[in-house]
């Protein structure tokens, strides 16, 4: 199996870096056609070169990443986003099944690059991947969509009443006023998606919709929500003055 790869950094030895470990770690699977400095110019390199691997810088002077991403309706590709900080923008790559490296690059993730591409199918999912990446990623989104085994699952934010975790599985229970629907992301990843003004954590393994909420009794330290759950309140997390004036805000 050969991949062929186009480089899109505004920075030359980012480029000639990633270009050296991909020579180095990829066992000869990643064949770099071009280095594009620049969006426009990678626009045109992927439609002279068809590749099948992208990676994209997501911060760029005149237009970054993600306006790359914008101009496709179907990315023809698979995409590894670069990126030197750790914010919104990777969490909404996270939870939308994507990849990404962050700089300072480790060439060990070189590898598990290539790993998936033979473990895996990864470009049969890149269309529903895109759609999922560019709704995760509006500012005042209604939806959060995550990626399932044969496309993807609309949720409402509205309708959230709870998110669980299970036990360090790495799954979490997303549980709504019609449904529950398990997924493959930590409760953490999806807290970062979802607004604060109506979502807190109230344990470790526990987050409510504050406007889904009943009542709260203080003797068992548990929220009541409109399904009729109970939630555990964790003390560690707030006491009972700060838990009301998180609620209230």
């Amino acid at each position: 199996m050969v991949l062929n790869a186009i480089i899109v950094d505004d920075q030359k030895n980012s480029r000639e870096l990633i270009k050296s470990f991909c020579e180095l770690y990829s066992n000869g699977v990643i064949q770099i056609v071009a280095l594009c400095p620049s969006v426009d110019t990678a626009l045109i390199a992927i439609k002279t070169h068809k590749p099948d691997l992208v990676f994209l810088d997501i911060d760029m002077p005149e237009k970054n990443g993600f306006e790359l991403i914008n101009s496709f309706d179907v990315l023809p590709f698979e995409v590894v986003f670069v990126t030197g900080h750790a914010n919104q923008y990777t969490k909404a790559i996270e939870i939308s099944a994507m990849n990404y490296l962050m700089k300072p690059i480790n060439p060990l993730n070189i590898k598990a690059i290539v790993e998936q591409f033979e473990t895996k199918k990864v470009l049969a999912n890149t269309v529903n991947r895109n759609e999922i990446l560019k709704n995760n990623l509006k500012g005042n989104q209604t939806t959060i969509l995550f990626p399932s085994n044969d496309g993807f699952t609309v949720v409402d934010i509205t309708e959230i009443i709870s998110c669980q975790s299970q036990n360090g599985t790495g799954k979490c229970t997303i549980i709504t006023t019609n449904d529950i629907i398990v997924i493959h992301k930590y409760l953490k990843d999806v807290l970062s998606l979802l607004p604060e003004s109506s979502f807190i954590k109230v344990s470790s393994s526990a987050i409510i919709n504050k406007k889904k909420i009943v009542s709260f009794n203080s003797k068992t330290y548990t929220l009541k929500m409109s399904n009729g759950s109970n939630i555990k309140v964790s003390d560690a997390y707030y006491n009972k003055t700060k838990l009301i004036d998180a609620l209230a805000n």
